[in-house]
């Protein structure tokens, strides 16, 4: 055996015992793969996308595109840390408000088709329990009032994260990967089919 032969060996046993605690331990631990909601969040968060844009057979739903997991992203690298407190009180409380008898689609429905007066109501008593909060004291609100200020919030969320997927972008709405043409007084459906532009 040459020189050369002997050191591939000796490097190639040196790179296995090293290796091996490594792969050994990281094939016993898991690992998150969330990185603001936890498993459970994330999955109820998927369960109440899909019910807000459901998706049909021409469109995808949310959770083809990932819309929960943009939201878990977005609210850990871009929300304050006020509001991801905010945010996580509220869905832990929403997390305890599910039920047989109260499902996601009981609370989504609620959250959106209640009377224009009750949701004044809702957004008076969250301005109220924001106030406590800033002030340092502990207040509760409801758990309607907690679902419905979790899910406004996180629809525009959820609505953005859809339409800026690359799915829906390149394959649903209208796209140009090279956009420059300038076709003056044109109708939307004579451009586009009637889809709006993706970007």
């Amino acid at each position: 055996m040459n020189r050369r032969e002997a050191l591939q060996k000796l490097g190639l046993s040196f790179g296995i015992v090293i290796a091996s605690p490594v792969l050994f331990h990281a094939s016993c631990a898991k690992k998150s793969t969330t990185y603001f909601f936890n498993e459970l969040e994330l999955q109820l968060l998927t369960e109440t996308s899909n019910v807000i844009i459901p998706g049909t057979d021409e469109l995808p739903k949310a959770s083809d595109v990932g819309v929960a997991e943009y939201i878990d992203h977005y609210v850990a690298d871009i929300v304050e840390d006020d509001e991801q407190k905010q945010l996580r009180a509220f869905m832990q409380q929403y997390m305890k408000a599910i039920s047989p008898e109260k499902p996601v689609t009981y609370w989504v429905e609620q959250s959106f088709s209640s009377e224009w007066e009750t949701k004044e109501t809702w957004k008076a008593e969250v301005e109220t329990y924001e106030k406590m909060l800033a002030n340092g004291s502990e207040g509760t609100v409801s758990d309607e009032v907690a679902v419905f200020a979790l899910l406004t919030n996180l629809k525009s969320l959820m609505i953005r994260a859809y339409r800026g997927s690359e799915l829906v972008g390149e394959q649903v709405l209208a796209y140009d990967p090279v956009p420059g043409r300038q076709i003056g007084c044109i109708d939307l459906d004579e451009a586009t089919g009637g889809r709006i532009w993706s970007l």
